[in-house]
């Protein structure tokens, strides 16, 4: 069975290159970015996933954010979050079109406010992530 540490180990470095890192100010993070960060980051998590010995794939839905601080009190900087989310989109549809055993499918994207930190709003990208069971 696969598992989260395995898909992480996948798409980290899938995210975690030159032509996604220029659009930030800070850094792309495992799970979770410092609280106190007010810098463009990107953090790439996963949630469950899907196990059995009798499949022979396995899903998990795997969330990739674009922190921005706001260009003012409540408005987003739209045009750096944009940039940051086709930065990752491209390279996940780059990643997609080699032959490997796992996929990411995107499912949805959105633009939100950080409850952690005022003054940051985040464009938050889902995909389905589907990798190939080895028993």
């Amino acid at each position: 069975m696969k598992t989260v540490f395995d898909i992480l180990d996948k798409i980290y470095p899938i995210v975690n290159v030159a032509a996604v890192r220029t659009t930030l100010d800070g850094r792309v993070y495992r799970t979770s970015r410092p609280i106190d960060s007010t810098k463009r980051d990107i953090t790439v998590a996963t949630l469950h996933i899907a196990g059995g010995t009798d499949i022979d794939l396995q899903g998990c839905p795997v969330i990739i954010n674009c922190y921005a601080p706001d260009i003012a009190p409540g408005i987003p900087d739209d045009a750096n979050l944009n940039a940051m989310t086709a930065a990752v989109l491209t390279v996940i549809e780059a990643y997609n079109s080699s032959l490997t055993y796992l996929h990411l499918e995107p499912v949805s994207q959105g633009v939100m406010e950080d409850i952690d930190k005022s003054g940051i709003s985040y464009s938050s990208i889902r995909l389905q992530a589907t990798i190939q069971f080895e028993p």
